[in-house]
């Protein structure tokens, strides 16, 4: 069987918001030419078709709809019946022509950011953004777009799921699904990482919402770290480094972008070559079980949990999950 391997695009760091807990806090954007950004696509198809799978491509940024390039990058998708794509944004630039637009070119989804009620969305996000999403949401349905809204738990608005759960339905988006804050450097990490407690709570909560939709239409999906824990459902395992890399605006490959290890650079060398000689990737690929969930009955297909949040707190990522309570 042919699987599919997932690109994370970061096409610029370009950004309409100033979100409180964005990764990209102290960070300067940098837009690089459409010539290299075609390079860079050109780069994942060599790799795709080196390893003999489809791909996918999750373009983000920044916010994508800032890259002037986006639409162009989408007539190369386009031309290839092997790569899907979809769209992760802030939804703050949609409207019925932009949602028409994308919609022209057959997303696999489009992700909307979502951070809780209006108080609490508007604090991460900024001031009158709820609303904005809120109307970005209308569009791209009105549109006949899967859409998905996604949760980031926090510290500060864990306990706001069931109002993005009771808004999203009430909006009749597809799916939701959230994973937890992972701190990359930024002056509220502190305050903004969840605690193994808060953790078990969030889950909790997760596990209420999922079962309060019941038949709905709109599904909260819990296929990320640990939240097996709560349902029946198979473990999720960490792909990065293995069947998804990401590559940033300047070009730098990392195995996620919530692992930020740069591997390489696809502008110097061949993703290819970096994906099957790289020391960090060949690791990753191992599928090592961390010492401390060896007697763990879902060791062999969680192998750790969140490897990212690991990687950022205890600068290992074959470390047991901090966020675990089993």
């Amino acid at each position: 069987m042919v699987g599919t391997f997932i690109l994370q695009w970061h096409l610029s760091e370009n950004c309409n918001l100033k979100c409180l807990h964005c990764y990209q806090e102290d960070h300067k954007p940098v837009c690089i030419s459409y010539a290299k950004l075609e390079h860079i696509y050109y780069e994942f198809i060599n790799l795709i078709d080196k390893l003999g799978m489809n791909g996918h491509i999750n373009i983000t940024g920044g916010e994508p709809l800032c890259n002037p390039h986006l639409f162009r990058i989408l007539d190369l998708i386009k031309k290839d019946n092997r790569v899907s794509f979809s769209i992760l944004t802030n939804g703050t630039l949609i409207n019925d022509e932009i949602a028409r637009k994308i919609k022209s070119y057959d997303p696999y989804y489009v992700q909307v950011s979502l951070e809780g009620g209006k108080k609490i969305n508007d604090l991460i996000r900024g001031k009158g953004t709820y609303k904005q999403i809120g109307k970005g949401i209308k569009a791209l349905k009105k549109a006949g777009i899967f859409t998905s809204i996604s949760f980031t738990a926090n510290h500060l608005n864990y306990k706001e799921l069931p109002k993005v759960v009771k808004y999203g339905k009430r909006l009749k988006v597809d799916n939701i699904w959230s994973d937890r804050y992972i701190p990359l450097g930024g002056s509220m990490d502190k305050d903004l990482t969840l605690s193994k407690e808060e953790t078990s709570k969030y889950l909790d909560i997760m596990k209420e919402e999922r079962v309060k939709l019941g038949k709905s239409k709109t599904r909260l999906s819990m296929n990320r770290a640990l939240q097996f824990t709560r349902t029946n459902d198979f473990a999720y395992a960490c792909t990065c480094g293995d069947t998804l890399l990401t590559v940033m605006e300047n070009g730098d490959l990392v195995p996620c972008r919530r692992m930020p290890i740069k591997v390489g650079n696809v502008l110097v060398d061949s993703m290819y070559d970096i994906y099957m000689n790289n020391k960090i990737l060949k690791d990753l690929r191992k599928k090592t079980i961390p010492e401390e969930c060896k007697n763990c009955e879902h060791s062999t297909r969680c192998r750790g949990g969140l490897r990212c949040l690991t990687y950022a707190i205890l600068g290992d990522y074959n470390k047991k999950d901090v966020g675990c309570d089993l």
